[in-house]
């Protein structure tokens, strides 16, 4: 993950690669087909039957979505056979729309089966074929895939010859600059040199226009480079530009929180704590856990522990690790109106697998007496980076017996990486092992034995 602001975590999505996106818009669905064959497998939870019964109706009068809907919402509420049922049921649909012509079904179908999971096992040959009968039917988004899947097995040759003839069907439909996707498509190849020759300038250039014209694709990766530097000097305040961009006109959650990282921390534009709690609001509406825990944060700095706690909860329950481990930590000790759960607040640091919760791990386990699980931690804490953890860590090098070899040579190591990053106690550990312990273990190494010789010689030399 790159962390473009303090406090920012943005996800894999961001610098994936483009194909990725390809799929994530492939997985879509268009309306229209019949499901008159539908499964009729149900749960035994009636509330949940009563829910899905008017989607199971729409699915039944022919809609995609609605049958999509159906085993995503089983496999939510932890019914897989019922989910993967539906989801059979789904893609016998979308083989229906595909064997009748309709590329987009086959690239949606054929994108699932690349992807994998989602109920539908991973199968590469179907996955070829149809997105070769998406590409014969002069489909470029079928070509470019096609391409990835060369690619992706060594066969450089025909992923370049089918890239360079998604690029020219694409770079036709750009003419007169009314294609928006085609336009991005031409921007985003020229930029990286996939299916022609590399024209950065040309590709940016084709990718402004797209994005002039609304392309929510465009606009993220025109964030992506001026933030990096992609083809041009990086200019982060134009990358901010063009996330607040998404955030107005896409509603896109994530950039939001971008946006308000860049300006509540002063990140590549003035500071601003009312434009930037703005956005801040749009991403926890968006569902983004880590502007979640951030407002939570916020709101406890200002003296609001009532309503962030709430937050910080919600940010807890979705896996955010800063979350979990705040939680967690009051969890263990009954703090700041959260009720003591030993066992819950445990299982939240174990889970938030953060350097920090390691490190409250260990220091609860030395309270409560059970020193080897402690060190065990301290051990967990100083691998993760925990400065503090490496004093722990240096001395347990040295005790024989504990939980790591000993081995003097390591315990200096670690007292002198935590010494570096600040800490006191191991900037005191490392003085000693210089001036006492090496002292005294060259003494032990060389100087006993040669005490011992001179003496047995002396004794020898006695009448």
């Amino acid at each position: 993950m790159n962390r473009f602001f303090p406090g920012t975590v943005v996800p894999d999505s961001m610098s994936r690669s483009f194909s990725s996106l390809v799929l994530s818009c492939l997985l879509l669905v268009a309306p229209g087909a019949r499901a008159d064959d539908a499964p009729s497998l149900s749960s035994d939870n009636q509330a949940l039957e009563q829910r899905l019964l008017p989607l199971k109706q729409q699915a039944d009068a022919g809609d995609l979505h609605a049958a999509q809907q159906v085993y995503m919402r089983y496999g939510v509420a932890g019914h897989p056979e019922q989910a993967r049922a539906w989801a059979e049921r789904y893609n016998e649909l979308l083989r229906e729309r595909a064997d009748k012509g309709d590329t987009d079904a086959m690239l949606q179908l054929g994108a699932r089966y690349l992807r994998g999971g989602d109920y539908t096992p991973r199968d590469l040959p179907k996955a070829t074929e149809l997105f070769s009968r998406a590409g014969e039917a002069g489909d470029p988004t079928g070509l470019y895939m096609l391409g990835e899947l060369f690619s992706g097995a060594g066969n450089a040759a025909q992923a370049q010859q089918s890239y360079a003839r998604a690029y020219d069907i694409y770079a036709k439909r750009a003419e007169g600059d009314k294609d928006v996707q085609a336009l991005y498509w031409i921007g985003f190849m020229e930029q990286n040199g996939i299916g022609t020759a590399k024209k950065p300038e040309q590709g940016i250039a084709h990718l402004q226009q797209a994005a002039r014209l609304g392309s929510a694709w465009a606009q993220a990766q025109l964030f992506k480079t001026f933030y990096k530097g992609i083809g041009t000097p990086r200019d982060p305040a134009k990358a901010i530009s063009y996330a607040r961009l998404l955030a107005d006109e896409h509603k896109d959650a994530l950039m939001a929180y971008v946006v308000a990282c860049a300006y509540l921390y002063g990140r590549d534009v003035p500071q601003d704590a009312s434009i930037g709690d703005a956005y801040l609001d749009r991403a926890v509406a968006g569902n983004i856990p880590d502007a979640i825990y951030l407002k939570s944060d916020r709101l406890e700095q200002a003296g609001k522990k009532e309503e962030a706690l709430p937050l910080l909860r919600q940010a807890a329950s979705m896996k955010q690790k800063e979350a979990m481990e705040r939680l967690g930590t009051r969890m263990l000790r009954g703090e700041s109106g959260v009720t003591q759960d030993v066992e819950r607040g445990l299982f939240m640091l174990e889970n938030a697998a953060t350097a920090q919760a390691a490190m409250h791990l260990a220091l609860y386990y030395e309270e409560v007496g059970e020193q080897d699980i402690a060190d065990s931690w301290y051990v967990t804490a100083s691998d993760r980076g925990m400065p503090q953890a490496m004093a722990r860590r240096g001395l347990l090098h040295l005790i024989p017996g504990s939980c790591v070899t000993w081995d003097p040579t390591r315990c200096y190591q670690w007292w002198r990486v935590g010494s570096d990053r600040g800490d006191s106690a191991c900037k005191l550990y490392l003085r000693l092992f210089l001036y006492v312990f090496t002292p005294l273990l060259l003494l032990l190494v060389f100087g006993l034995p040669m005490y011992v010789g001179l003496r047995a010689r002396r004794d020898k030399s006695l009448p």
